[in-house]
C-alpha cells in the first residue's frame, strides 16, 4: 500500500512538472535591447513585439539598456536565469566584442532561439557632404588619409570590426568614431559631427528618410531594393561580402520547452503581416531560422570569422 501512494505520489509530481513546463510562458517576459530607443535592434524588437505577445500569450516588456556599444545588456541577459522570461535580440556585435576582449560574457553563453533577418552592412554620407559616389569617398580618404571622420555604432562592436576590416580591404585610413548605438551615429551625421558611417540597412532608416543622408556602397551580396542605384562593394571591385544577422537569444540553459516556444513564436511572428510590412520599410530580409542544429552552426560559422577578425584588429 505504501509503495502504492509512493508511485501515485511520483506519478502526480511528474504530471504536475510536466504541466508547469507546457505552461510557459506563465508571467511576463523581458526583451533587454543594448541600445538607445529608435535603433534597428529597437525597432525590430518592437515591430516583433504585438506578434510574439499574440503567440506566446504573454506580455513582452521591452527594456532599453544602452551601455558599452551592446555590453551592458547582452551582460545582463547572459547573467540573467535561464528560465525563458529574459531574452534579447543579438547580433554579429556579441562575437565581436567577445573577439575584441571587451565583453564580460563569451557568445557561448547564449542559447539562440531563432534567427529572424539578415541584413547588410551599408556605408552612407551627409546628404549634404562633397561625394555623390564611392568611388569619390575612397579617393578623398586615399588621398587625405586620418581626414575623413568615420563613425560606427559602439568600439569594439559589429560596425566596428565591419568598418575595419572594410577599410584594411579597400586601402584608406580614416579616424574611427565609436557612438553609444546606433541611433546616436545617426544623429552625428546628420548633424555634420562625422562624414561618414557604417551600419546596417535598417539602423541608417531614419536617416535616409529624412533626406540628410546618402547611401554610397553596399557590402551584401546584391543591391538593395530600396536603393537600387546604390552599388555592392562586389560591383566596386572588392572582394569582400559582410552582412549582420538579427535573432533573439536567452541566457544558456533554457529548457528545450522554452526553445520549442520561441521557434514556434519567432516563426508565426515572421509571417505576420503587419511585420512584414514593417520590416520592409527597414529595407531587411527576413530569415527566419528556427532553434536547432542549423541555428547553432550558423551561429558557430559566425563566431569564427568575427572573433578572429577582432583579434586581429586589437594586436
Amino acid at each position: 500500500m505504501k509503495k502504492a501512494i509512493t508511485a501515485s505520489v511520483l506519478l502526480a509530481s511528474a504530471l504536475t512538472s510536466g504541466m508547469a513546463l507546457a505552461e510557459y510562458p506563465t508571467k511576463p517576459i523581458t526583451m533587454v535591447i543594448p541600445y538607445n530607443a529608435g535603433g534597428g535592434t529597437d525597432v525590430l524588437a518592437r515591430a516583433l513585439q504585438p506578434a510574439l505577445e499574440k503567440s506566446l500569450g504573454q506580455t513582452i516588456i521591452v527594456n532599453n539598456i544602452p551601455g558599452g556599444g551592446g555590453i551592458l545588456g547582452f551582460t545582463k541577459v547572459a547573467t540573467a536565469k535561464a528560465d525563458g522570461y529574459t531574452v534579447t535580440i543579438p547580433n554579429n556585435v556579441i562575437f565581436a566584442t567577445e573577439g575584441m576582449g571587451n565583453a564580460t560574457y563569451k557568445s557561448t553563453g547564449f542559447d539562440y532561439l531563432g534567427n529572424v533577418l539578415t541584413e547588410d552592412y551599408v556605408v552612407a554620407v551627409r546628404a549634404d557632404g562633397p561625394w555623390q559616389t564611392w568611388d569619390e569617398l575612397v579617393e578623398d580618404m586615399k588621398a587625405n588619409p586620418g581626414k575623413i571622420k568615420f563613425g560606427f555604432s559602439g568600439y569594439g562592436g559589429s560596425t566596428h570590426v565591419a568598418s575595419a576590416i572594410l577599410a584594411r580591404n579597400i586601402g584608406y585610413e580614416v579616424k574611427q568614431i565609436p557612438h553609444d548605438g546606433s541611433s546616436k551615429a545617426v544623429v552625428a551625421a546628420m548633424g555634420g559631427h562625422i562624414d561618414a558611417l557604417m551600419l546596417n540597412l535598417g539602423d541608417l532608416a531614419s536617416g535616409l528618410e529624412s533626406g540628410k543622408l546618402r547611401p554610397l556602397l553596399s557590402l551584401g551580396e546584391k543591391r538593395m531594393e530600396e536603393y537600387p542605384d546604390v552599388p555592392t562593394l562586389k560591383e566596386e571591385g572588392g572582394e569582400l561580402l559582410l552582412t549582420n544577422w538579427r535573432g533573439v537569444a536567452a541566457p544558456a540553459g533554457v529548457s528545450d520547452e522554452v526553445k520549442e516556444a520561441w521557434g514556434e513564436a519567432l516563426k508565426a511572428a515572421t509571417s505576420d503581416p503587419a511585420f512584414v510590412k514593417a520590416i520592409a520599410a527597414q529595407g531587411a530580409t527576413i530569415d527566419y531560422v528556427a532553434p536547432g542544429e542549423e541555428l547553432d552552426q550558423r551561429m558557430q560559422g559566425l563566431a569564427k570569422e568575427f572573433i578572429e577578425t577582432a583579434q586581429e584588429l586589437k594586436q
